[in-house]
């Protein structure tokens, strides 16, 4: 009996060892695949879902990261690449880009390059250091020191194409972190870009100075015009002046012609008496331009030539 019970025992622990052994965690960042290290077969399910998973005894999870990941060309992997650019100069360049494995095909990938677990890695790493390679040969070395944002979008585009055909992955971005030109070239680019800064910045200032000299060139014809204005308006203010002032000599003249045609008329004087009278209308202020209103003494000389008078 104590036979009996022993082996019930060690029946039963073994079986709660298996039934440990067939239950595992899987993270939420991991899909997998089943994989029997006793008869050395792959599932044919990819597991994506998260949590306790029943896997059955001496059975694992192979496991493949299911978040971005990144490959680097750097010198602190000693992986820098080395290659030309579409002009033919040497160009040492480094990058990053990142990677998502697709859940659906981790079992192609797996019969496809996993030799030993892991060798993915590798194979994604050489494949994309002889594309980056190839694609820097399609550019030029001013489009390297320009455009690198455009270069990088383009490199991109040309690894997901090959990558999710062929590596069943997808590439989702890339970074352009080091490329270094032959220094030559690039004190010749930095000289050139300075020059058309300075082209530029002269342009504009040529631009600002046309504007300022038409701005004053109108202001000077508006003032031109203001001062011929003012000079038209002060001939005709002068003119219309010198009109009146010469109606009023005029008409004086014509009343005065009139008054004393009247004098030489009704009183019979003429030459020198008419002379006379009219200086002595004139002393007395009388005549046309006498003003009414004023009172004045008036003296008459009797027997004093007007000319004796005069020059006294």
């Amino acid at each position: 009996m104590a036979a009996l019970a022993f082996c019930g025992t060690l029946v039963l622990g073994i079986l709660a060892v298996l039934l440990f052994m067939s239950i595992t965690l899987l993270q939420p960042t991991e899909v997998a695949l089943k994989y029997n290290w006793l008869l050395q077969t792959i599932g044919d399910e990819v597991i994506v879902t998260p949590g306790l998973k029943f896997v059955g005894p001496f059975t694992d999870l192979v496991r493949y990261p299911k978040t971005i990941q990144t490959l680097e060309y750097n010198q602190v992997h000693r992986d820098l690449l080395d290659g030309r650019t579409a002009d033919g100069l040497p160009l040492i360049l480094g990058l990053a880009f990142q990677y998502r494995l697709m859940p659906d095909r981790i079992r192609d990938l797996y019969f496809t390059y996993e030799n030993q677990y892991g060798d993915y890695e590798q194979i994604f790493k050489l494949t994309g250091m002889h594309m980056i390679t190839e694609l820097a040969t399609k550019f030029t070395a001013y489009q390297f020191f320009n455009e690198k944002q455009k270069i990088a979008e383009d490199m991109r585009l040309h690894l997901n194409d090959y990558f999710s055909k062929h590596l069943f992955a997808t590439v989702e971005s890339l970074q352009i972190q080091e490329d270094d030109l032959p220094e030559a070239f690039t004190t010749t680019i930095l000289t050139a870009a300075t020059s058309k800064q300075n082209i530029t910045r002269m342009s504009k200032t040529l631009a600002a100075k046309i504007v300022e000299f038409q701005t004053a060139r109108q202001i000077a014809e508006a003032q031109a015009n203001v001062t011929i204005q003012q000079a038209i308006g002060d001939q005709h203010r002068i003119m219309q002046n010198g009109r009146a002032d010469a109606a009023i000599i005029e008409a004086y003249v014509e009343a005065e012609l009139t008054a004393y045609g009247k004098i030489h008329t009704e009183l019979g004087l003429s030459g020198e008496d008419l002379i006379n009278y009219i200086w002595y209308d004139t002393l007395g202020g009388g005549g046309v331009s006498a003003d009414a209103r004023t009172d004045k003494d008036v003296e008459m000389l009797v027997g004093v030539n007007p000319s004796a008078y005069i020059s006294h």
